[in-house]
């Protein structure tokens, strides 16, 4: 099967679009068998399978924001198989975090992902950046 980076780029548009709607068996519909992921925040050596780890996190992040939103900002097509995807988190904050949101305030978090594609134009390997911040004092603010 030939592939080119423009085919890339659509599976990455759709695969957003899949989590904007909190679509997470259309994510990971779009991601190879034994794609792995990896959140960046949570160590560099957090690498684990999307099936079963990562899609997890998708599955339980509307239970803690249900209207959160994702909006790509840009598109960037790399060299050989990768994308890069620049893209906005944002939702109601669900407790208050002094200093930094009021419950119910809409944050907006930018994220960066590194997506790579096999020539099936599946998902293999998903890396995902943002300030974990605002994430950060949430937690700390519940305890």
């Amino acid at each position: 099967m030939k592939t080119n980076t423009t085919d890339f780029a659509t599976t990455a548009q759709k695969f957003f679009a899949a989590y904007d709607a909190h679509d997470v068996e259309g994510m990971t519909a779009l991601c190879a068998d034994g794609a792995l992921g990896r959140y960046a925040p949570y160590g560099r050596e957090s690498v684990v399978p999307i099936r079963g780890g990562i899609d997890v996190i998708w599955h339980a992040f509307p239970q803690a924001v249900p209207t959160f939103r994702v909006k790509v900002i840009e598109t960037i097509v790399a060299e050989g198989n990768t994308v890069v995807v620049q893209a906005e988190m944002s939702g109601p904050i669900p407790a208050d975090v002094p200093g930094i949101a009021k419950k119910g305030q809409v944050v907006h978090i930018p994220h960066a992902y590194i997506l790579r594609f096999d020539t099936h134009c599946k998902i293999t390997r998903l890396d995902a950046y943002w300030d974990n911040t605002v994430l950060n004092s949430i937690h700390a603010s519940a305890v």
